[in-house]
């Protein structure tokens, strides 16, 4: 199909017969100039302007748009982003509630404020890019305090969203490609990981208030759970002849019931003296109650867990910024001292592969390299020892020998 476009003075008309110019009956009345054209979808539109300066631009922009594809119909031009949110939303099909909660949330407070309202034909990389890289919040800041800079990993999901958002766009034929394809979203800092002392284990579990607390940070510490898979936990997720706890599903911040990070079960091991305290925190309960419940027998939120944790802290002499989570590394470090391969600390953390250990607590393993080296030096030893022991003996052995057959032939 041919795509016409032409310029049309709509002040002035021409006699088809003679050729002559004369005023029209617009003459004087809005915008003189109209480029008409068909878009790439056979669809006749127009464009009126001021001058015809601005006509002909207009004009050489849209065959330029047509010969490289990027023209967009003029149905589709006025399409803002929070038009195709449902769309977008009711394409990630099979996801944990978590994650679409966590999508929810960045669409509300970061994405929707700036972006919602305009139209998707407008958005520019250069702007989206702008954006992301100034992204802040006030969670966790002092009332009246200035917002702090989003970290690296938040941001970088926000930006990868927002490609999403304009890819779906794309699906939807609203945009012909999309201005993030080949905007790479902000590298994510590699975090800093923290490992408490055993002073420090010991002093978090002497500060607990109360058996309840106390005892979800001994299983924490103990198990290398994330948060949310020890609150989900329940009574009958506890195998007492096995010495397991399985992990069946996990437990948000609002304290709603979700699948596992990874949505596969896993059973975690559990020492005697842990499978001593959960035996009695479930005794006489019901298989369905919480094996971990707060102090009221319900399963712990964030609001609720948040400012015991924060007070646990300060009594406990320990870091005040350290978070919950970060108990789960402390268990990891824990179980590679006292001699856990990779793929048992894979299936202790539930992680999918053991590359992803690696990556995350690979440095651990490398701090024993030094002692392995010296394991292998007396290892040496000793062999060359035994073996210069066992060559003596052989040769006393030999010696005595020779010794009675000379006394045999005198």
């Amino acid at each position: 199909m041919e795509h016409t476009v032409t310029v049309r003075d709509l002040w002035f008309k021409t006699n088809r017969k003679t050729g002559q110019r004369a005023r029209s009956s617009r003459y004087g009345v809005g915008k003189r100039w109209q480029v008409n054209y068909t878009d790439l979808e056979g669809k006749r539109t127009s464009e009126v302007f001021d001058t015809r300066e601005e006509a002909e631009l207009f004009d050489a922009s849209v065959k330029v748009k047509k010969s490289d594809g990027t023209l967009i119909s003029a149905d589709k031009k006025d399409v803002r982003l929070e038009d195709i949110w449902q769309a977008w939303c009711d394409a990630l099909g099979d996801v944990s509630d978590s994650y679409r909660g966590d999508c929810e949330s960045i669409w509300r407070v970061h994405i929707h404020p700036t972006w919602g309202r305009r139209r998707i034909a407008e958005i520019q990389d250069h702007q989206v890019t702008a954006w992301v890289a100034g992204l802040t919040t006030t969670k966790g800041v002092k009332p009246g305090a200035a917002p702090r800079e989003l970290g690296s990993s938040q941001r970088r999901k926000i930006a990868n969203m927002m490609k999403s958002l304009l890819q779906r766009a794309v699906i939807l034929k609203i945009i012909p490609a999309n201005p993030l394809e080949h905007t790479q979203a902000p590298r994510q800092k590699k975090a800093e990981r923290r490992y408490l002392t055993i002073e420090e284990v010991d002093a978090l579990l002497a500060a607990a208030q109360t058996d309840a607390v106390k005892l979800m940070v001994e299983v924490l510490l103990k198990t290398g759970l994330r948060p949310g898979e020890a609150k989900g936990l329940k009574v009958r997720d506890l195998d007492r002849a096995r010495r397991r706890l399985t992990i069946r599903r996990d437990v948000d911040d609002l304290g709603r019931v979700d699948e596992t990070k990874t949505r596969q079960h896993r059973d975690v091991p559990i020492s005697q003296l842990t499978l001593l305290l959960l035996e009695r925190a479930a005794d006489g309960r019901d298989s369905d109650a919480w094996l971990l419940p707060d102090e009221r027998g319900h399963v712990w939120t964030t609001a609720r867990w948040r400012p015991i944790w924060e007070n646990l802290l300060v009594d406990a002499g320990v870091d005040r910024t350290l978070k919950t989570y970060e108990l789960r590394h402390t268990a990891v470090s824990m179980a590679i001292a006292a001699g856990a391969d990779v793929y048992v600390v894979q299936r202790m953390v539930g992680h999918t592969s053991a590359a992803t250990t690696l990556n995350y607590y690979g440095h651990l393993w490398d701090q024993g390299l030094d002692q392995a080296a010296e394991a292998i030096e007396r290892h040496l030893e000793a062999e060359r020892a035994r073996v210069d022991a066992e060559q003596a003996r052989r040769a006393e052995r030999e010696k005595a020998a020779g010794v009675r057959h000379l006394r045999v032939v005198e």
